[in-house]
């Protein structure tokens, strides 16, 4: 079966980690802007960010049989940063690239009013461009931000349908599903966020309308092959291929498919 992981932070990984979720059946991997290990100082080092995962890193990918696409944001998590707001005027430019779906990942870290203030604004040109959005639900206080967050995409009008919030876990799914037409993203982490079984008893709970499951395998302890071992949970409960299919496959072309640089083959 072939598989999405709409969340993979691949600046963090080696090729062995391409070579490997190749070989377990994912064929695109999808990267959202991501803190980088230590916070930035500078403006421009967004931006050489920004042309990285635009530029080399689907090459990267390319060469080990995966498909490549990137989401740009100021995260959360330096949304604080004193260059925040000069990073996010200069980031404009960057979405052009061929491989860009939209804004991500945006939302909240400490929950503060500055985070909301580079949150809104990135928002707020995705709405003006019909791009797709990518949230970012944070680590501490989860249902607090979420609901937050839920709070601003309403008052701001946005097309929620073009809205991914992802991080969920089950003190927030019902919130996110409730959220207009959002799509719904869950991270497969071995320490925090969801776990395998979790997953699979989450999706026997909701169902599978407009959900999506992501490894994140970031800088942390993290997994590159979650969402195949979340998979193969998935085949042992019972679920059908058409359930699990609709998850790791429909469901990302369903919501990923509205940008017009979507080009992966069903």
């Amino acid at each position: 079966m072939k598989i999405v992981d709409p969340h993979a932070h691949m600046f963090s990984r080696t090729v062995d980690d391409y070579q490997r979720m190749a070989a377990a059946g994912v064929a695109c991997v999808i990267e959202p802007g991501f803190w980088l290990g230590s916070d930035r100082d500078y403006a421009e080092s967004f931006w050489d960010y920004f042309k990285h995962i635009t530029t080399f890193e689907p090459g990267r990918a390319k060469k080990y049989g995966v498909t490549h696409y990137s989401f740009l944001a100021v995260n959360p998590k330096e949304a604080r940063n004193a260059c925040a707001k000069k990073a996010v005027e200069g980031m404009w430019k960057y979405l052009d690239a061929e491989n860009c779906l939209g804004i991500g990942e945006v939302g909240f870290d400490l929950i503060t009013d500055s985070e909301e203030e580079i949150m809104k604004r990135q928002m707020e040109y995705a709405e003006q461009h019909k791009l797709l959005i990518l949230i970012h639900t944070p680590h501490v206080n989860k249902p607090k931000g979420t609901e937050r967050t839920i709070k601003v995409i309403e008052k701001m009008g946005l097309t929620t349908e073009r809205i991914l919030i992802d991080h969920n876990t089950e003190e927030t799914i019902e919130m996110s599903l409730a959220c207009g037409k959002c799509f719904c993203g869950h991270t497969i982490y071995p320490v925090t966020k969801m776990s395998p079984p979790r997953m699979v008893a989450l999706l026997k709970k909701h169902g599978t309308d407009r959900m999506l499951m992501n490894s994140a395998c970031d800088w942390g302890v993290s997994d590159p092959l979650a969402v195949p071992k979340t998979v193969d949970l998935m085949w042992q409960d019972g679920f059908s291929e058409a359930e699990i299919k609709k998850v790791v496959w429909d469901n990302a072309h369903k919501f990923f498919g509205q940008s017009k640089n979507w080009k992966l083959e069903k």
